[in-house]
């Protein structure tokens, strides 16, 4: 038993590599999770978790935000960068460096850029899925590269942490990204109605939303007993906006927030919502006339709910038993009991 559990720790481990970078004459460090079964032949999706300040990359990982499991799962690589340790309130600590009044020269710009270079080159990652996620200091970093790196980061997402006021009052985004935020209504350290460094949760909402050319006007669910569920759709510029309001949460990472965020930032490309703008493409794979089975593949689906409408010459109607048909559906889809071997099949969004 000895042995077959030390046997599976190593093989855990071999899949956890640290790495170092020199940015403008500084060692940079940074962990990378390799999925299991990874084939460095196939070009998988990155996720950046960016640590709070006076923390670590490891604890990061262990205890804080372990994505290992999702990156498994779904095919991707996880990295958790290492902030520096910089003297502040008298004393030292990890912590990022922010674009502001507040500049200590760190080239974090730089070193994300570094970082994402690194992995294109050395593990064949995906240039057009590259997403990052950070929380409290490194929540607020998210804001910088959003802002910054638009082009880079498919999109981000920011728990505990909203944007600085001069990040706010200073740039001028050039790239839409997605953007995602989990806030809880009683952080201290970043007020959900903001201070006089930070801006509200509902100013930075808003913010994102004129940037990202988003629906107006957000749909809201409860996610949970506490927590609220706000999306803003996409318009014609295939970016949205959403955000989870955690009632009387504090300053922590919720323990939803792995899945959330995974996803999220996976329907993004560098260019949007993946399909967005392309039409829905419904594809009849095959029809068994004696098990009335029919499969099927929908291509491009939008966010929603959708359903099969079916017509044998005349008015279209719902399939019955009716099926309900959105983005987290696997196909090819097996349908039973189809008794029609000649019909018209279209998707139609339910309303």
């Amino acid at each position: 038993m000895f042995f077959f559990l030390f046997s599976s720790f190593c093989a855990l481990s071999q899949q956890l590599i640290n790495k170092t970078l020199r940015i403008d004459g500084t060692t940079r460090e940074y962990l990378v999770y390799l999925p299991s079964n990874f084939d460095s032949s196939e070009s998988i999706p990155v996720l950046f978790c960016f640590h709070g300040g006076d923390m670590y990359a490891e604890s990061m990982m262990r205890f804080t935000a372990d994505f290992r499991q999702l990156a498994d799962a779904n095919q991707f690589i996880a990295v958790y960068p290492q902030g520096l340790v910089t003297n502040s309130k008298g004393g030292s600590s990890t912590t990022w460096n922010y674009e502001g009044p507040y500049d200590n020269g760190t080239d974090e710009i730089g070193f994300a850029e570094a970082m994402i270079d690194d992995l294109v080159a050395d593990h064949s990652a995906d240039s057009d899925r590259i997403y990052a996620c950070g929380f409290s200091q490194g929540g607020n970093l998210m804001w910088d590269y959003a802002s910054l790196l638009g082009n880079r980061f498919a999109a981000i997402a920011s728990v505990a942490a909203s944007m600085w006021e001069w990040t706010y009052e200073d740039f001028s985004p050039t790239s839409r990204t997605g953007i995602l935020t989990i806030h809880g209504t009683n952080d201290s350290y970043n007020p959900y109605n903001g201070n006089q460094y930070s801006i509200s949760m509902n100013q930075l909402n808003e913010y994102w939303v004129s940037i990202n050319g988003s629906q107006s006007s957000p749909s809201t669910n409860q996610f949970s007993r506490n927590v609220t569920r706000y999306l803003w759709a996409e318009a014609e510029g295939c970016h949205t906006v959403e955000h989870y309001r955690v009632q009387e949460g504090f300053h922590d990472w919720p323990s939803f927030s792995e899945q959330v965020i995974w996803d999220f930032v996976s329907q993004y490309n560098i260019d949007g919502l993946i399909g967005c703008g392309d039409p829905v493409e419904l594809i009849i794979n095959a029809y068994d006339s004696s098990s009335k089975e029919l499969t099927v593949t929908i291509k491009n689906l939008r966010p929603g709910t959708f359903e099969l409408r079916k017509s044998t010459g005349g008015p279209f109607e719902p399939l019955r038993p009716g099926l309900d048909i959105d983005r987290n559906v696997v196909f090819p889809l097996t349908i039973k009991n189809v008794n029609d071997e000649a019909l018209l099949l279209q998707v139609w969004e339910k309303l």
